[in-house]
């Protein structure tokens, strides 16, 4: 039974897949708005801190605006006004994780701190939890997974992210029994570690985005936190700090991506890392067999790979991000499983690094803002180091001066200690026993 056949008889028998979703920005609204093609899934509640936003979102979702009311307390009456076909936008996030009538929570702000507060409150009200939010997995994605286990309820990220996306890859690659040596994705922003909001505002408002988050794409914060996520996912581990992030076009992936005795970059396998070219904005795991037979029919079937050695690539030349989402929420609801979640000790860890010199008393702003950009690093070699997971960063102030493209060390901030990221992550290095 195909999953839209699957969704139309839980709807008629259940109603449909009631969604929650925290951040109608982009992502948010580009959810919903897909949701509202498909059957058996709808947002019936979201939640923005600006003001109208919701409202905005719904409106631009071709929700009728009689449908929507706006309510920031009382979570049965919300239920109550859900079960009647209403939907409910809100200013609180909190407040909307409480409703009853809530089947999955979708984080979809893309801040550190308020992705953990949401899906930390979300698990504890027994909530499944399907998180966009990789900046926030990124740094405490392996307690959020513990939590929610042993909550009985599911965390994961997304399909249609890249690291959802590469895990699909993954998967298919695992089940057949491949060894599967590095993985990766192509990177879709020319690289400038030093970009801001204000020099890119002009590109953002021309394609409908916010600066910020286009800085986050350009300085490279995206990428990494993206490639931790699915790095401590699947145990690969980036070689080097920041990764190599070599230039080369999908058919040179096989090539590039392969160990340095087969012509490659790799000085080991089980890597994860980016490629700039044409590869993206797709995805891509790197193959190989030493079975003969299963070799001969690889080069009959032209998978993409090189004649002289046996590595092979398999790549997804797209992601569709939030449009792709709803498949993992339908999942989630229907099946109680996730696609991506770190289970294991982290392995790799996006470390903050100087954007410009930070002098003692400036206070950090915002991923993808004026002071910040990430860096994947290994976790052992980050900690080793006393270099802060970028994740933990905003709000803190500068104690020691930090020279440009330099990592911040604890020794050199003051962190906000009274935020929710904090604390998780006290308990996941506890729970570690680091």
């Amino acid at each position: 039974m195909s999953l839209r056949d699957r969704l139309r008889k839980y709807a008629q028998q259940n109603g449909p897949v009631r969604v929650g979703l925290i951040g109608a920005g982009q992502m948010g609204i580009g959810f919903m708005s897909q949701t509202e093609k498909m059957d058996g899934l709808r947002v019936v509640a979201t939640a923005d801190i600006i003001p109208g936003q919701a409202e905005k979102g719904y409106l631009e979702s071709d929700v009728p605006a009689d449908a929507v009311v706006h309510l920031d307390e009382n979570p049965e009456k919300a239920s109550e006004l859900i079960e009647a076909g209403k939907r409910i936008a809100t200013t609180d996030a909190s407040f909307l994780v409480q409703i009853g009538a809530l089947d999955v929570i979708l984080e979809c702000t893309g801040v550190p701190e308020v992705g953990a507060q949401v899906c930390y409150t979300a698990i504890q009200n027994g909530k499944d939890v399907v998180n966009m939010n990789v900046e926030a997995d990124a740094t405490v994605g392996y307690i959020l997974a513990k939590m929610a286990e042993e909550k009985g309820v599911v965390y994961t990220l997304v399909a249609g992210d890249e690291p959802g996306s590469i895990k699909e890859l993954y998967d298919f690659a695992d089940a057949l029994g491949f060894e599967i040596v590095y993985i990766g994705k192509g990177k879709n922003n020319p690289l400038n570690r030093s970009a801001t909001p204000d020099q890119l505002r002009e590109s953002a408002q021309k394609q409908l985005m916010n600066p910020k988050m286009l800085a986050s794409f350009v300085d490279g914060t995206k990428t990494m936190v993206e490639m931790t996520s699915i790095g401590n996912a699947l145990g690969y581990a980036p070689e080097v700090t920041g990764g190599y992030g070599p230039t080369c076009t999908v058919k040179d992936l096989p090539n590039v991506f392969a160990p340095k005795e087969a012509g490659g970059i790799f000085n080991g396998v089980k890597a994860v890392d980016f490629a700039v070219g044409d590869v993206a904005p797709g995805v891509f795991v790197i193959i190989t067999t030493d079975q003969p037979k299963i070799i001969r029919d690889l080069r009959y079937l032209r998978l993409l790979g090189n004649p002289s050695h046996n590595y092979w690539a398999l790549y997804r030349p797209y992601h569709l991000a939030n449009l792709e989402a709803p498949i993992t929420v339908a999942h989630v609801a229907l099946d109680k499983e996730d696609l991506l979640a770190t289970h294991r000790p982290p392995v790799a860890e996006t470390v903050a690094y100087a954007k410009r010199d930070l002098q003692p008393g400036e206070k950090i702003d915002a991923l993808g803002g004026f002071t910040v950009y990430g860096m994947i690093e290994r976790a052992e070699k980050a900690r080793q180091h006393g270099e802060v997971p970028l994740g933990l960063v905003v709000g803190g102030t500068i104690t020691r001066p930090v020279k440009a493209h330099e990592p911040i060390h604890f020794d050199e901030i003051e962190l906000n200690q009274n935020q929710t990221i904090y604390r998780l992550r006290k308990e996941q290095e506890k729970l570690l026993g680091y």
